[in-house]
């Protein structure tokens, strides 16, 4: 009978075991994927920091050119930063030029504009924050920030051909924006 209640202790011990093991495992690997974890005793949410589209993406500059004080003539491509979690967070935001391949509009190396023949506008929240050449942006980087938690920063991108470039006829410019937390 001993020998029973010994035994029957030990299971329990050991099934108790098993169930706090696997979920503490199940915590580890669920914050360790960006998920969320959630703390009851501070109600601390860490999420992640994510960029969505709002539907209206320019993928190509293929228009006239025009002057700077026009710039507001082009159709923005707009997008959000959203941090998910309630501690604040860092991101960059970097433009990428695509390949030629990657968009199925017959575009070759001949028809693509350079970046010396491009100017932007990127506008934070509504006040425009940069205005150059595409050429002078250093290392890819559109923008970085530190933004609180549960907010949200709303992006207008303007890419355009200048005024003064040249050969820019029947051409365009494919690019993408990538987050970077």
């Amino acid at each position: 009978m001993k020998n029973k209640v010994v035994l029957v202790c030990g299971a329990l011990v050991l099934i108790l075991f098993l169930a706090f093991g696997t979920y503490a495992w199940y915590l580890y690997f669920l914050r360790a994927s960006g998920g969320f974890e959630v703390h009851n005793n501070n109600n601390l949410r860490y999420g992640d920091i994510v960029l969505k589209d709002d539907g209206n993406s320019v993928y190509d500059a293929d228009a006239d050119s025009i002057e700077d004080d026009l710039v507001n003539h082009v159709i923005p491509y707009k997008f959000r930063v959203i941090n998910e979690g309630n501690k604040e967070g860092n991101y960059y935001l970097y433009i990428e030029d695509l390949p030629v391949n990657a968009i199925n509009d017959g575009c070759t190396y001949d028809t693509l504009l350079v970046r010396e023949q491009l100017r932007y506008q990127l506008k934070l929240n509504g006040e425009v924050i940069k205005e150059d050449f595409l050429s002078n942006i250093n290392d890819n980087i559109l923008d970085k920030r530190t933004m609180e938690g549960n907010s949200t920063n709303h992006y207008e991108l303007r890419i355009y051909i200048h005024d003064t470039a040249l050969d820019w006829m029947g051409k365009h410019y494919h690019y993408k924006v990538v987050l970077n937390k």
